[in-house]
């Protein structure tokens, strides 16, 4: 048996987890929405975000999510504000009433899919698995931040 490295199996779950959220959204009628829409409404519940902040935030390009964003607004889930920024008129993301709520059931189901996948975990190993990954989290995010100032 070959010795994995940490960072190799961190890349390798973070890509499984994507494939079974994607999964998820799919196979799942009563979310309503793709996982990509999923991430944006998530998104938006943290606060407003310009487009191309947005696209930062979620690791994506623009134009990946302009077709998202149209299918959001479509559903009347996020709608775009006319704001300033530095003497220019822009476009924030706002989330809807009609948003929050969908973003909050997906949340509801895709937590109990979660907590399904975790059930090998005891109530205290899973609180601190979630502490773990809280931190990596963090930590990692300092680290793309520098990358990408």
């Amino acid at each position: 048996m070959t010795k994995q490295g940490l960072f190799y199996k961190l890349i390798v779950s973070a890509r499984i987890s994507q494939v079974c959220a994607i999964r998820f959204f799919n196979e799942n009628k009563k979310a309503d929405i793709t996982f990509n829409q999923y991430e944006i409404l998530s998104a938006l519940k943290n606060g407003n975000y310009y487009q191309r902040d947005l696209a930062k935030y979620l690791f994506k390009g623009t134009s990946n999510l302009s077709k998202d964003i149209k299918v959001l607004e479509d559903k009347e889930l996020i709608k775009r504000v006319m704001a300033t920024n530095n003497n220019r008129m822009v476009k924030t993301l706002h989330l809807t009433a009609k948003g929050k709520d969908l973003a909050d059931k997906n949340e509801n189901l895709i937590e109990n899919y979660i907590d399904d996948v975790l059930k090998i975990y005891n109530t205290q190993e899973y609180k601190q698995f979630e502490q773990y990954l809280d931190m990596l989290k963090d930590k990692l995010t300092e680290s793309v931040d520098m990358i990408l100032e």
